[in-house]
């Protein structure tokens, strides 16, 4: 019972809306499923608006400083990274996603990111966007908790409620 509930709770702080179909496979019921859901969700975006730059610090730690040692294994990392994600031909797909984020920053603001993150965007691109937006402060916490919050009523009252299944 204990790893469903770690399951519930780690799989809605990184993507939200895929954390329910769980929950009703696992047969918890709408308060606890409302629960679960909310503070994995908080706690996602407690992690990565606060954590994010200590990620990216020891990536770049890891990659730059510490692979620079071991040439070999730098070179297996490489041909793995090659053989599974080979190169694209630049043809402005990632100009158009920037562009994409920077359209819903014009027209949504705080708030349409707010609520596009947890549905759409996931919990650490949406809280990304926002602290990088808007800054780490209150107010952009606040909106994303609540966003996720109305999100997470829904979406179970949806499932459990009306019966809806994904």
């Amino acid at each position: 019972m204990i790893a469903k509930i770690i399951s519930i709770i780690l799989l809605s702080s990184v993507k939200f809306i895929f954390a329910f179909p769980v929950a009703v496979k696992y047969h918890f019921n709408f308060g606890t499923t409302l629960f679960l859901t909310s503070i994995g969700g908080i706690g996602g975006i407690l992690f990565f608006s606060f954590f994010w730059e200590h990620l990216i610090k020891i990536y770049f730690w890891f990659i730059h400083d510490y692979l620079y040692k071991f040439p070999e294994i730098r070179n297996i990392l490489k041909r793995l990274k090659n053989k599974f994600f080979p190169a694209k031909k630049q043809n402005g797909i990632a100009y158009r996603k920037i562009k994409r984020y920077v359209w819903i920053r014009k027209n949504g603001g705080l708030l349409g990111i707010s609520l596009l993150t947890p549905f759409i965007l996931s919990i650490p691109l949406g809280t990304f966007l926002a602290v990088r937006f808007f800054g780490r402060n209150m107010r952009t916490i606040t909106f994303l908790v609540i966003a996720l919050l109305f999100w997470s009523l829904l979406l179970s009252f949806f499932v459990h409620v009306i019966g809806i299944r994904f």
